[in-house]
C-alpha cells in the first residue's frame, strides 16, 4: 500500500530564493507521488508548442480575434508600430478592451512577433477570453518556443481553468527562462494543487486495492470452507464405505451373522488385527455378504469359500475365534457341529440300532489275533 506524503510545509517569505526553495521541495514530493501513479496514469505525451494545452474540445469562442493571414507582400509596418504603441498605453492604464482592438490592428497590419501575440493574449486573459488567450500563446510559442511571457500567460490560463499539471509545466518552463515573482507564486499554487491531486489519486488507488484485497480474502474464505466441507463429506463417505458388510455384528459395522448367534468369541474376532485386515479386502467382504445373504450362514457356501486362497484363511480365522468347528452352534443343519456331529461332548445316538446281548457275534470279523 502506498504511503501518503506528509503535510506540506508552511509557505516561506516571498522572495526569489525562498520561493524557489519552497517549489523545489514540493517538486521533490510530487516526483515521488508521480512515480507511484505512473503505472496506472498514462505518460504525459510530449506536447508540441503549437498545440493548445487549454482550449476545451468543441468550444467555440465567437469573440476569437482575427489572426494575420497575409503573405508579407502587403505588410504595413508603420501602421503596426503605431497600433502597438497605442495598445501598450491602453493596456498600462487597464483599458484591456480597447487595447485588444489596437493589438488586433497591429496583428493584421503586418506579420506579428511572438511578443505582440503574447501582449494581445494578456488582454484576452484579463477579459476572460481564456481559449483565445491560449491560442495566441500557442501562436507566439510557434514563433519563439522560449517566449517566457507566452509560457507564463498560458500557465496562468491553465491555473485559472484548474488544469494544474499543465499550469505547473508552463510556469516551470517560464521560470527557467526568466524568473518572475508573480509567476513564482502561481507556480507554488499549481505545485501545491498537483501534490494534493496526486495524493488524492494515490488514496483512491489504495482504496480500490483494499477493496480488491477484501474481495480476494472473502473468496479465499469461501474456498477454504468449501474444501473443508468436501473433506468432511469425503471422510464420512470413506467411513461408511469401510464400515464392513452388513451381517457380522461388531466387525466394522457388520450387524450380525444371523445363525451364528452363539459365538462367544466374537470379541476375539473384533480384536484380531489379521481378521480386521482381511475384512478390508473387497473380495472377502463380498464373499462374506454372499454367504450371509439368507440371513444365516450357508454351510455349502462356507465350505466352498474355505477353498478360496483369499477368503478361506480369513473365514478359518473367524471360525477359530468363535469356537472352531464345534462352537458354531447356531448354524442350521449343523447341530452344533459340522455334518450333524454333536460337537465336543458326545452326541445323541438314539437312531443307531440296538444290539441284543444274545446277538451273534460270529459274523463279525476278528479285530485281534
Amino acid at each position: 500500500m502506498l504511503n501518503l506524503p506528509p503535510p506540506l510545509p508552511p509557505p516561506p517569505p516571498i522572495g526569489k530564493d525562498a520561493v524557489n526553495g519552497y517549489i523545489d521541495g514540493l517538486q521533490s514530493k510530487i516526483s515521488d507521488l508521480e512515480s507511484e501513479l505512473r503505472e496506472f496514469k498514462p505518460e504525459e505525451s510530449p506536447q508540441d508548442s503549437t498545440s493548445s494545452a487549454v482550449a476545451d474540445e468543441g468550444e467555440e469562442d465567437a469573440d476569437m480575434p482575427p489572426m494575420y493571414s497575409g503573405d508579407g507582400s502587403s505588410d504595413d509596418f508603420d501602421k503596426a508600430t503605431e497600433a502597438k504603441m497605442a495598445a501598450s498605453d491602453l493596456k498600462s492604464s487597464g483599458n484591456y478592451a480597447e487595447a485588444l482592438e489596437k493589438y488586433t490592428e497591429a496583428v493584421l497590419a503586418a506579420e506579428p512577433s511572438a511578443l505582440l501575440l503574447a501582449n494581445r493574449a494578456t488582454c484576452l486573459f484579463k477579459l476572460g477570453k481564456y481559449a483565445a488567450a491560449a491560442r495566441d500563446c500557442d501562436a507566439a510559442l510557434s514563433r519563439n518556443p522560449d517566449s517566457a511571457k507566452s509560457l507564463r500567460i498560458r500557465g496562468e490560463v491553465n491555473l485559472k481553468l484548474e488544469k494544474y499539471h499543465e499550469a505547473r509545466k508552463d510556469l516551470s518552463a517560464s521560470q527557467a527562462i526568466d524568473w518572475d515573482s508573480e509567476a513564482g507564486q502561481m507556480l507554488k499554487e499549481a505545485t501545491t494543487k498537483c501534490a494534493e491531486m496526486d495524493a488524492a489519486k494515490v488514496k483512491e488507488r489504495n482504496d480500490e486495492e483494499e477493496k480488491k484485497q477484501e474481495k480476494l480474502r472473502k473468496k479465499a474464505e469461501e474456498i477454504r470452507k468449501a474444501q473443508e466441507e468436501a473433506k468432511r463429506e469425503a471422510e464420512e463417505e470413506k467411513r461408511k464405505s469401510s464400515g464392513g458388510m452388513g451381517g457380522m455384528g461388531g466387525i466394522g459395522g457388520m450387524p450380525g451373522m444371523g445363525g451364528m448367534g452363539g459365538m462367544g468369541g466374537m470379541a476375539g474376532v473384533m480384536n484380531d488385527p489379521e481378521i480386521i485386515a482381511g475384512l478390508q479386502n473387497p473380495k472377502v467382504m463380498a464373499a462374506m455378504s454372499e454367504m450371509m445373504s439368507g440371513g444365516a450362514p450357508n454351510p455349502a457356501k462356507m465350505m466352498e469359500l474355505m477353498s478360496d486362497p483369499e477368503v478361506g484363511p480369513v473365514l478359518q480365522k473367524i471360525m477359530s475365534k468363535v469356537g472352531g468347528g464345534g462352537g458354531m452352534g447356531g448354524m442350521p443343519g449343523m447341530g452344533g457341529g459340522f455334518g450333524g456331529s454333536s460337537g465336543a461332548g458326545g452326541g445323541d445316538f438314539d437312531e443307531m440300532p440296538e444290539m441284543d446281548d444274545d446277538s451273534d457275534d460270529d459274523d463279525l470279523p476278528d479285530l485281534v489275533d
